[in-house]
């Protein structure tokens, strides 16, 4: 963590956004393995792993892309990877990454480094944070998330249906 201009703590957070289609939700169905297999299965079809942080977190009660902060030493993959395991209990495969968005709240100047994961192995529960759901990419607008995740989740929606 470093100290940016205004004074704030500068954060890095590993994100991944797990996007599979209906089919793959399937435990005996395999994820799709690629950026292209997930735009063929189309924009109705994809289904994007969201998690619930907890009410006494900071900015509690929102939903988030699954991830935290990076370890010293450690990439945004590794990190990924990492985090997913711990939260929610499940193995991921980062698959392609996403333009980096920085924020600014009042208690830190966050980074967001987001990865387009797919699950490799096991079913998402809540370990380490309130609820997980599957949403489908057309109802994300229904949840409410951090500012700092508008412009990650335009960036997967924009992506998935070029």
């Amino acid at each position: 963590m470093m100290q940016t201009q205004t004074g704030r703590a500068r954060v890095e957070v590993a994100v991944a956004a797990v996007v599979e289609n209906m089919s793959s939700l399937d435990v005996l169905r395999p994820a799709p393995t690629s950026l292209k297999a997930l735009r063929a299965a189309g924009r109705s079809d994809a289904r994007v792993l969201i998690t619930l942080r907890g009410t006494a977190r900071v900015l509690g009660g929102l939903w988030e892309l699954p991830g935290g902060k990076i370890e010293a030493n450690e990439t945004v993959e590794q990190a990924v990877v990492r985090e997913l395991r711990e939260e929610v209990g499940i193995t991921v495969e980062p698959i392609h990454e996403l333009d980096a968005v920085e924020h600014v709240y009042d208690h830190a100047h966050i980074r967001l480094l987001p990865c387009i994961c797919r699950r490799v192995d096991g079913l998402p529960r809540a370990l380490e944070v309130d609820e997980v759901r599957w949403v489908a990419l057309d109802d994300l607008d229904d949840y409410c998330f951090p500012e700092a995740s508008g412009p990650v989740l335009e960036a997967l929606r924009r992506l998935l249906v070029a």
